[in-house]
């Protein structure tokens, strides 16, 4: 039976911990024969303080490449070599393409890393390399640019561990609204803080702000309670929101962006408002499972509704866990690779 050897771009990044660790245990757990690799110092994530010291990321990138060679010693004729995005932060593709010679391999990104500095030049070598592409959403499978090898598999979670949580009975000043996410995207946020900000202030809900460093002044107007993401506090802390808001603006990197945060939310039945771009219309149905305000006013009206009815609430999230379940699970999702990898021997 053919090993299949994951090559994760860190172990706490969500890309790796979802769309790596996760799918290799489902696997495991339906009798595939899995090795996961992951460089240390990984600079993808795994070390916050990387992203914040100037020149620092780049100081590492060459330590991640020492920890990858050590991790190709070991490989066998017949593996499947499964990239969850580049193996390095640097241009060359010389590893991806020593770890895929003679070996059948798949590429799977879920962002838009054809965009960056140190991928744009490799991305398209390592599309032609491998003997699939896996994309996490239309608009990453259109820059792949290789449709008879390109299959769209959307990030997935648990829904074993990711549970539905109950409605809460409360409105106005009990509500809490939120977001999760890395503090690189507080920009994100920030185009709908003016909307969000005046639904908070009507009702006087409260905004909590999950991620790894405190909010800039820029999103001051939300007077958010600021909680340091962990992953093991995540899950609590999401159950904590009544609401969950994703605003993106529509750009060409927002547009590979995964939905992966209103994925998060709905999956705990939450209802959630997200901007209408990349990924996130193919998640929500407006108006049945989720809004997608286009408008300010549209941001406040909705929210202000979610957050005077508890009803409207729960009849959104019961729906929205429903969408998860049916096409963003684990149960949905793992088929859809196993079609990807060679055959399990009877």
């Amino acid at each position: 039976m053919s090993r299949i050897v994951f090559f994760l771009q860190g172990q706490r990044v969500p890309a790796a911990r979802f769309r790596g660790f996760a799918i290799a245990q489902a696997l495991a757990d339906r009798g595939r024969d899995v090795s996961v690799r992951a460089p240390v110092p990984s600079v993808y994530g795994d070390w916050g303080f990387a992203r914040r010291v100037p020149g620092l990321r780049g100081l590492l990138s060459p330590l991640a490449a020492l920890a990858r060679l050590s991790q190709l010693r070991d490989l066998h004729t017949d593996d499947f070599i499964f990239f969850q995005r580049p193996m390095l932060e640097l241009p060359t593709a010389r590893l991806e393409a020593f770890a895929s010679k003679g070996r059948s391999s798949l590429f799977d990104f879920d962002d838009a890393i054809y965009l960056n500095r140190t991928t744009r030049g490799k991305f398209p070598r390592i599309v032609d390399m491998v003997d699939w592409v896996v994309a996490g959403n239309r608009t990453l499978a259109e820059a792949a640019n290789a449709p008879a090898k390109t299959k769209i598999i959307p990030t997935a979670v648990d829904t074993s561990q990711w549970t539905r949580q109950r409605t809460r009975d409360t409105n106005g000043k009990q509500v809490v609204v939120g977001w999760t996410g890395l503090s690189s995207n507080y920009r994100q946020l920030a185009i709908a803080v003016p909307a969000i900000a005046r639904a908070l202030d009507v009702t006087g809900a409260r905004f909590v702000l999950i991620s790894d460093a405190p909010p800039p002044s820029s999103l001051s107007a939300l007077r958010a309670e600021f909680v340091p993401w962990s992953p093991a506090t995540e899950l609590d802390d999401l159950a904590r929101l009544d609401i969950g808001v994703m605003p993106l603006p529509d750009g060409p990197y927002e547009r590979g962006k995964c939905a992966f945060k209103l994925i998060q939310y709905m999956a705990l039945g939450r209802p959630a408002l997200a901007s209408p771009v990349g990924a996130n219309a193919e998640v929500v149905t407006d108006g049945v499972d989720g809004f997608l305000p286009r408008t300010d006013d549209e941001w406040t009206s909705r929210l202000v509704s979610l957050i005077a009815d508890p009803t409207l609430r729960d009849t959104i999230g019961t729906r929205a866990r429903d969408r998860i379940v049916d096409a963003y699970s684990l149960d949905a999702v793992v088929p859809l690779y196993l079609s990807l990898l060679p055959a399990q021997p009877p």
